[in-house]
């Protein structure tokens, strides 16, 4: 499985319902590679770290990819099946590493990293329950050649986590619509989605669909749709959130906006107007 850098998305979906075991161990036997080995190693002879501007805490991580990431080393990282539907594993290339020490454009594979430590995060202070986080893989866009097809298989996936959704459990939802991250919080049980974007633009048609078909048919399946009416549409707020001024950092705002909700509530981010610097090396630090 195939994933781009985060501007342009996640290339491909897995599909996290597979049915049988077969099935599951050949797609956990899969890695998420940002490209080939060949292409990597051209790309990046190119890439040189400036170490003596880089924050103190990127550093050993910098040296360490320098020394043994240039020519197609990675670092794994086990991805749980509670993020991706599956137990599997992704890989940090050197390119990878580069962007997110130099404040570039990241990749999917950082943001589902980061989740991965924010879930440790929720299960140490007893909110496993409360906060779920979906792999942006499952649900953002992707090429295909069947339009009506792809999204299909995006409800799907967003419905394997939504379907035994208790009360009070919120879902965060990291979305690539093209060039630019977003993060949604979707509270099936009150039919609402929690709508952050650090360009505070209103572009989300293909987020809005999405999420209308996924929670429509959620309603169906639970029976929440005999208490309300099925066609009525979801509701989709925009929330205030710190606002990006440059034009790569969304992905990092993005990062921080989960830890923020999982730390100190979805309120936390009405009182915040911009993320400094050093909010954004803490994250990562992390």
């Amino acid at each position: 499985m195939s994933m781009n850098k985060a501007s342009r998305g996640p290339s491909h979906v897995p599909d996290p319902a597979a049915g049988n075991k077969k099935r599951q161990k050949k797609a956990g036997n899969k890695t998420i590679d940002s490209r080939t080995k060949v292409q990597q190693g051209a790309q990046e002879q190119k890439l040189v770290f400036d170490f003596n501007n880089i924050n103190r805490a990127m550093k050993p991580l910098a040296y360490y990819a320098h020394s043994s990431m240039r020519h197609g080393n990675q670092i794994e990282v086990p991805i749980p099946y509670t993020i991706m539907g599956f137990d599997m594993p992704v890989f940090l290339s050197f390119e990878d590493i580069y962007e997110f020490i130099n404040l570039q454009e990241i990749s999917a594979n950082c943001i589902l990293v980061y989740m991965r430590y924010l879930e440790g995060l929720c299960r140490i202070s007893g909110q496993a329950e409360k906060f779920v986080f979906v792999s942006p893989s499952l649900i953002s866009p992707m090429r295909t050649d069947t339009e009506d097809a792809a999204r299909r298989e995006r409800v799907d996936n967003l419905l394997s986590f939504l379907r035994d959704a208790p009360k009070e459990r919120r879902y965060l939802v990291p979305h690539n619509r093209g060039r630019h991250w977003v993060l949604g919080v979707i509270d099936p049980w009150e039919d609402l989605v929690l709508y952050f974007d650090p360009l505070r633009e209103k572009k989300r048609n293909d987020f809005t669909e999405l999420m209308n078909m996924a929670l429509t048919d959620w309603k169906i399946t639970t029976g929440e749709g005999i208490r309300r009416r099925r066609d009525c549409k979801t509701k989709i707020s925009n929330r205030p959130c710190p606002l990006q001024e440059g034009s790569v950092e969304c992905g990092y705002f993005i990062l921080g906006f989960m830890r923020d909700i999982v730390l100190n509530g979805i309120d936390a981010l009405e009182s915040k107007q911009f993320y400094t610097s050093e909010d954004l090396d803490l994250i990562r630090g992390e």
